[in-house]
This record gives structure tokens, sequence and C-alpha cells, in this order.
């Protein structure tokens, strides 16, 4: 067996073991807080048997909008309930707008309390189905047009869902540094979904290592510009329920702010790192006599045309993140002296910054890494091990 062979295969029982120890961390630590008393409450796929009476009209100014109520006969198909025929009220609000007819499978909200009579309502659309097929369809995609590639970025798609969901999330709020906690899962998703990409590769651990100092320079970044602006986790909109939880997890809020921009700007300077490393390292193959200083300047001229899209690309997902909220502040007519100084603007004007500096960075940080550890090694086999 080749030295790189065993080597990937090393590299994959690692990822097996720390998956499997993920899983026996939440095994052990279940997360049993609650800032509401739900044990009586309790969600289930129902079916509408026919809409026995309905006292509905339609908005005036939103097309498929309704306000009114409906009766409805449905039938639970999940729980303790399964099979039970019930007569529902179904309000139609603004806030709440579940249109349903005659054989619609719906989310139903079955309130159970011990001494009181079981009260069930309609919840939301049934809507797991649709987003599973949608879900499929992208992989699907993912497959046919980028074969064994997209196939391998569909994996590191779901590997780095499950490291924030099952890693991250329950470290953080269980009380362990959130800093910290969200630098061990930048490292570790940006190797393994750069390793399932390219392998054990020179590009692979360039594109790593580019791509952690960038991440870690962006929440610097965003440190120093939050501490001289006076913005933290406690300047949320959440920051209510975060206290609540940290009275109870030893969460710790300053922190959350923090590490919530080292993930926003992950993917933006994983590609920009990747992008470099790989261009360079094409460059090396096509012309072995380059020197170091060429080849960074190389780096910079490929990096310069990345930038301005890169940093659109954050720039716009932080905004349309919070469209809704600029939307509201224009109806308000929020004066400028408001609005710059705000809690909201502070945040989002330093997370737009931090990430696009750290695009900006990753840049000659990726050119510099190259250039010196590809000029290093000039065999034609591209591992390192």
């Amino acid at each position: 067996m080749k030295k790189r062979q065993k080597t990937d295969i090393i590299f994959l029982l690692l990822i097996i073991v720390f998956s499997f120890g993920v899983y026996l961390y939440n095994d052990k630590n279940p997360v049993t807080l609650s800032l509401i008393n739900s044990e009586s409450l309790g969600y289930a796929k129902a079916e509408v048997i026919e809409v026995v009476e309905e006292n509905a009209r339609e908005d005036e100014t939103t097309k498929g909008r309704y306000y009114g109520v409906q009766t409805l006969r449905a039938r639970i198909l999940q729980g303790d309930f399964q099979g039970k025929e019930v007569l529902i009220d179904n309000y139609l609000s603004t806030t709440h707008n579940v249109r349903l007819h005659s054989g619609q499978a719906f989310i139903a909200c079955i309130d159970n309390p011990l001494e009181a009579e079981t009260l069930i309502t309609v919840y939301s659309y049934y809507r797991a189905p649709v987003i599973f097929m949608f879900g499929g369809i992208m992989i699907g995609i993912m497959v046919l047009i980028g074969g064994g590639k997209g196939l391998r970025s569909a994996v590191s798609l779901l590997f780095t869902m499950y490291t924030i969901l099952g890693f991250m999330l329950p470290m953080v709020f269980n009380g362990y540094s959130p800093i910290w906690v969200c630098i061990v899962t930048v490292v570790i998703t940006a190797a393994v979904s750069l390793f399932l990409l390219n392998g054990n590769h020179k590009k692979t651990w360039v594109a790593t290592i580019a791509t952690g100092m960038g991440v870690i320079l962006s929440g610097i970044i965003f440190q120093v510009i939050a501490s001289l602006v006076h913005v933290s986790g406690f300047n949320t909109d959440q920051a209510e329920a975060l206290i609540l939880i940290s009275q109870n997890t030893g969460l710790q809020i300053s922190q959350v702010l923090f590490a919530g921009i080292l993930i926003s700007s992950l993917g933006a300077v994983m590609d920009v790192g990747l992008s470099i490393a790989s261009s360079l390292y094409e460059i090396t193959c096509h012309k072995a006599d380059i020197t170091p200083r060429a080849l960074f300047q190389s780096g910079l001229r490929v990096g310069k045309d990345m930038i301005g899209t890169m940093c659109n690309t954050l720039i716009l997902a932080f905004t349309g993140s919070s469209l809704t909220t600029l939307l509201m502040l224009k109806a308000y007519g929020v004066e400028y002296a408001q609005l710059m100084n705000s809690d909201f603007i502070a945040m989002e004007i330093a997370q737009g910054i931090s990430g696009t500096i750290a695009i900006i960075m990753t840049v000659p940080i990726g050119a510099l890494l190259s250039a010196v550890l590809y000029s290093r090694h000039r065999s034609p086999d591209a591992n390192w091990f």
C-alpha cells in the first residue's frame, strides 16, 4: 500500500473516531434545559379528512392569503393519538395563515395537560418531504455535474452540519468557551472538507492553514471592532433568553457573537484559500523553475480578481439576513444619529468589515504559504507524508 493511501485511511479513521466521539458526548450529556414548560405539548403529522365549514375571505392586498376560520375534520397519523379523528377550528390570521384543504397533510399541535381537556390545533404545513426532496435534488445536481468531487462535496457538507449541530452547539451550550470551541470547529471542518475534495495533497494543507489563519484573523478583527463600539452577545435580540440559559448551563454570552463571526466567514475564506492554493499549485506544475517571489506575486494577481466578488458575496449575505430589519428601520424613519449608533448597525457593520478583511488577507496568506511550501517540495508526488 502506498504511503499516500495509508495517510488517507488514517485520516478517514480519525474522522470516524471524531464523529463517534461527538455521538457519545451528546448521548452522555443530553440537553435537559427548556425555557418553557412543554411537557404537555406534542407535535404529530395529521391529515384533513374534510373541510366541514369555512368562513374566510381573501386578503384584498395580498393574493393567496385568507382571514377567518376553518372547521376541519382531521385524523392524527402519529403518536399516542394515532388514528383518532378530531374536529379542529383553524383560525387564519396575519401571523398564522395555514389554509388547508381536504386530503392535505399538516402538523398538529397536541396540548394534553393532566387535568384538562386535550386541545388540538393546526401548527404548520407538512413541509418536511419538500425540504428533503429539494435537498436530495441539490445533492443529485452536485453529483451529476461534479461527479466524484460533487459526491465528496455533499459528504463534506453533511459533516460540517453534523459538526456544528452535534459538536459546536452542545459544547457552547454547556458552558465551554465559544471562541475555542469555534476555532476547533473551523479547523476540523476546513481540514475535513478540503481533504475530502483533494485528499492528502499539498494544496489541501496549504488551503487548510490559510483558511484557519483567515478565519481566526476575522474573529480577532471583529473582537477589536466590537470592543471599540461596545457590542457583545448581550446586545443581540435574544439576549434575555441567553441570560436564562447561562444561569443554568454556564453559557458564555459575551463570546457568542465572536464565535458566530468565525462560522459565518468560514465558507468564503475557505473558497479563497483553496482557489489560491490550487491556482499556484498548477503554476508550479507547469513552471517548475518559478521562484518563490514570482509565485507569491502570481498569487496576489489571482487573488485580486477574487476579492471583489467574494467580498460582495459576504456583504450581501449579511444584508440579506437583515433585510426585514432594514425595511423596518426605513419605515420608522430612523434618524442618522440613531441608526449609525444602534446596536444592530454596529454589529452588522462589525461582522461585514471583519469578514471582508479576512477574505482580503487570506489572499496574501495563501500566496505566501504556497510560495514557501511549494518551493520546498518539488517532487512530482504532491503529498507531504
